[in-house]
């Protein structure tokens, strides 16, 4: 077995931004170069925010082909060890801590380990490889490499730590860096991944399986009680009252059930309506169908035929079945229709007509004295008096009746 013959460290402030330059020294004449690559593992980075920060504390396991434990501590800013050829896991031990710069020097600030611990990496011959561990602090995502096998301290601090979240609760990480991790964290209690499993729904209470562990799987559980897969079937629908089932296991099915009584399909239809009275059946199950029934009495399709309209009255048909039809039918005698005609307007005095059949016609008809057309004009008027007419009927036309003598025209 080949023997590492070189093991160094270097340190450099990369917070001051001075290159960092580290190197594998070459092994002696017992060792080959190509059978050995380098680890160097840069414990001090920048943020993107420009926040500085470097791993202290740190103890790295490295499993592989050979084992090695390298350590950082305050102004280690890089660890450097020669390896040989292969796949190796970088496991960061407890115990370290991170620091940031501030104006009175580097402060220790909370921080998570958010990435994969033991991290794995493959060393090759002569050729750089790289490995990151990544950290959260001050809001800082840290990630750590950079070196012939690197780990670079990097801060994004623009998200606080929280552990909150299904992912952050079941990574197996403290992510907020407060002690607990996981289901252990307060935090992580309402989160699905955490949360005391439940058996009170429809699917849990049907899968066969105890879901909230207390001894009572599915309907058996209190919880499901309500659930529709483990409620008791009722018989109080129109679909469980209509379907021919005993639906709620009374001995009862259908409208036999006195819980369906007051369902449409088991209550009795009413027969007051025009339709129901006169589709040939007995709709409310009195055993008096149609007009028979006391209930359609006053509907239109039962309703007794009445005559006392013009219409009723005027159509030649005894419309109420009283042996009266139209104007003989004493209902009728004060429509239109049947009203005598009179002789007692100006009209029918002045159409030449005897209108109300009494053998007078117009003003020979003593109800006709009264109308305009059939009064005398008086003849007192000089009007009257010059028209060459016996107005007033009397026999004597103008200024030779009386009535004209003192008109203007007749006058000496």
């Amino acid at each position: 077995m080949r023997h590492l013959r070189h093991f160094f460290v270097c340190s450099m402030l990369a917070a001051l931004t001075i290159p960092i330059g580290c190197g594998a020294e070459a092994p002696d004449g017992a060792e080959q170069a190509s059978d050995v690559g380098s680890i160097s593992l840069a414990l001090v980075g920048t943020s993107a925010t420009g926040a500085t920060y470097r791993l202290s504390g740190a103890w790295f396991d490295l499993y592989g082909p050979t084992h090695r434990l390298v350590h950082g501590d305050g102004d280690t800013t890089v660890l450097t060890a020669v390896l040989p050829v292969g796949r190796y896991d970088v496991y960061l031990e407890p115990g370290w801590f991170l620091e940031r710069w501030t104006s009175s020097g580097y402060q220790a600030v909370p921080a998570a380990l958010t990435s994969a611990n033991p991290t794995p990496v493959f060393i090759y011959e002569a050729a750089t490889s790289m490995v990151a561990f990544q950290f959260q602090a001050d809001g800082d995502v840290v990630s750590v490499g950079q070196g012939t096998l690197e780990i670079i301290i990097g801060v994004d601090d623009t998200t606080p730590l929280r552990e909150d979240t299904d992912v952050a609760c079941s990574n197996g990480y403290d992510d907020d860096g407060d002690g607990y991790a996981d289901c252990s964290d307060p935090d992580c209690q309402w989160q699905p991944f955490c949360a005391p499993p439940r058996e009170d729904t429809d699917v849990a209470c049907s899968n066969g399986y105890d879901d909230d562990g207390d001894g009572y799987a599915d309907c058996s559980d209190p919880d499901c009680s309500w659930q529709p897969y483990c409620a008791p079937w009722r018989e109080d629908t129109e679909a469980a009252c209509s379907n021919g089932y005993d639906d709620d296991g009374d001995g009862l099915a259908d409208c036999s059930d006195p819980e369906c009584q007051w369902q449409p399909y088991c209550t009795w239809w009413p027969e007051d309506t025009d339709l129901a009275c006169s589709n040939g059946y007995d709709d409310d199950g009195d055993g008096l169908a149609d007009c028979s029934d006391p209930g359609c009495s006053w509907q239109p399709f039962c309703a007794p035929w009445r005559e006392d309209t013009d219409v009723a009255c005027s159509n030649g048909y005894d419309d109420d079945g009283d042996g009266y039809a139209d104007c003989s039918d004493p209902e009728c005698q004060w429509q239109p229709y049947c009203v005598p005609v009179r002789e007692d307007t100006d009209a029918a005095c002045s159409n030449g007509y005897d209108d109300d059949g009494d053998g007078y016609a117009d003003c020979s008809d003593s109800e006709c004295a009264w109308l305009p057309s059939c009064t005398w004009s008086p003849e007192d008027s000089d009007v009257a008096c010059s028209n060459g007419y016996d107005d007033d009927g009397d026999g004597l036309a103008d200024c030779g009746d009386p009535d004209c003598q003192w008109q203007p025209f007749c006058a000496m």
